[in-house]
């Protein structure tokens, strides 16, 4: 297999998107991986390694505002958006590019925790582009979210677009460790002490987000749950939630069913989820992170990701 840098400048702004692949000899499907908030795409060639094992071309870009897709340090956290939708558009302009060399595979999605609301936000105006669609930590329908809206945008007004508010980040993730018994900062995205080390030991990892990030986190879950623009392309498309079951961030196992029942409701045929015991936020970090990366693999091969 070979692994690949390369940059795609976005179509919302010219932005330089940094990008990475995994190719293998014999290719039999694309995964294109979406990632989290406050974290790096690397953290994904793991997964993208055992993908590729099994046939699958993999691809990952840095969003805007994370990883080596920033222009300056400063600029990490900070999107340059103020619709929430340019995020969206960067992964369908990574799509174009890979679809382009691989024209003839299946076509699958996947998006973890920030990734997923941008992934289900993808579908509302791409879904006949794809051939799979993995959810994977989804942030819950969260209410209070147009009170977070008037709060960053009050906030943007007095300190401006690229403030870091403390009090913010609170309300964000500041309640999940909580959750947890220990001390160490950010135990809630794993039980694996390793992987929570790796993850507040790197540069850009856990970082905390501007206004204007914050803005676009709020503004995406939003969109994720309205019931507007949908255009329903390709309802038969093939779609699978994965999460831990103690993770904070799908609020409770009902919250997380409620995400699904959503998609039905939009006319999804095929909408099916999985909760993994014992696992919080980052499940394929996890120290039995192999038992969620087969069941995605058998999901891949259900949905018609071919056979090895």
């Amino acid at each position: 297999m070979k692994k690949n840098y390369f940059t795609i400048p976005s179509s919302s702004d010219g932005l330089s998107l940094s990008v990475m692949t995994l190719i293998p000899d014999h290719v039999i499907g694309v995964v294109q991986l979406v990632h989290g908030m406050a974290e790096h795409k690397e953290r994904y060639l793991s997964f993208m390694t055992f993908l590729a094992k099994h046939g699958f071309a993999t691809i990952i870009h840095d969003h805007r505002g994370h990883g080596a897709s920033v222009p300056h340090e400063d600029d990490l956290g900070y999107f340059g958006d103020e619709s929430g939708q340019a995020i969206v558009e960067d992964v369908h302009d990574v799509y174009l590019a890979m679809k382009a060399r691989f024209p003839d595979v299946p076509y699958a999605l996947f998006g973890h925790s920030m990734g997923s609301l941008v992934v289900r936000r993808y579908i509302q105006l791409y879904d006949d582009t794809l051939d799979a669609l993995i959810v994977c930590g989804a942030p819950g329908n969260n209410p209070l979210v147009d009170q977070a809206l008037f709060l960053v945008e009050k906030l943007e007004r007095r300190f401006g677009k690229r403030h870091r508010s403390r009090l913010v980040a609170a309300l964000s993730t500041g309640a999940y460790d909580r959750q947890f018994k220990g001390r160490h900062k950010n135990r809630w995205i794993s039980a694996n002490e390793d992987n929570v080390h790796a993850f507040n030991h790197h540069d850009r990892d856990g970082f905390t987000f501007t206004l204007n990030g914050y803005k676009n986190l709020f503004q995406l879950v939003k969109a994720t749950y309205t019931n507007e623009g949908w255009r329903k392309q390709n309802l038969d498309l093939p779609i699978l939630f994965v999460a831990g079951e103690d993770d904070p961030v799908i609020l409770s196992v009902e919250k997380w069913k409620e995400a699904q029942r959503f998609l039905r409701r939009e006319g999804y045929r095929h909408v099916k989820g999985m909760l993994f015991e014992g696992m919080r936020h980052e499940i394929l970090n996890e120290k039995n992170g192999n038992l969620v990366e087969e069941a995605i693999l058998d999901f891949l091969k259900d949905a018609g990701g071919g056979r090895e």
